[in-house]
């Protein structure tokens, strides 16, 4: 069976996940940020660049405490997971016997490289936030606005060489 045989997701199944994971790391980013301090101080206040670094690196642990271990075993985040759909690599096999995906009453998959998943369609993740900068909107918009092809895939899909099916 291949991955592209299987069904891909649904945009608004795709919308959904994405919105749940846009609610979930950016919340878990702000207690780690107030576990850690790391605007407790006025002079916390005065290294803005060095405040905005932690606060991203915050943020990308809350990214991978959420979905580290779901991206590797599954290929997917929690919404991905909420809404029954997996990233997998767009043109790969699934070895005979292999069931990745679930048990086996569901379609069996192969999830995509986790450093593809993190390293590359993850990068796309804070992309959907510049959206809030004037200058940066037209980014976000043309990766979500790829959607609407034949494909479903968006930008991220693209460069990481991905597909989001129905599992």
């Amino acid at each position: 069976m291949m991955n592209s045989k299987l069904p891909l997701a649904g945009r608004f199944r795709r919308l959904v996940a994405t919105l749940v994971d846009a609610i979930l790391v950016p919340a878990l980013s702000f207690v780690l940020v107030m576990i850690t301090d790391v605007m407790e101080d006025a002079e916390d206040y005065a290294n803005v660049d060095l405040m905005i670094l932690w606060i991203f690196l915050l943020a990308v642990v809350a990214y991978l405490i959420l979905n580290g271990y779901t991206l590797w075993r599954r290929g997917q985040t929690l919404g991905k997971w909420v809404m029954g759909i997996a990233i997998v690599p767009a043109s790969s096999r699934v070895p005979e016997g292999v069931m990745c995906g679930g048990d086996e009453s569901k379609s069996a998959y192969v999830p995509a490289p986790l450093w593809k998943l993190i390293c590359v369609r993850a990068l796309f993740f804070p992309v959907l936030f510049l959206a809030l900068v004037p200058s940066l909107t037209l980014l976000p918009v043309l990766d979500q606005a790829l959607i609407f092809g034949k494909r479903r895939r968006c930008l991220h899909d693209l460069v990481a060489g991905t597909i989001v099916v129905r599992v």
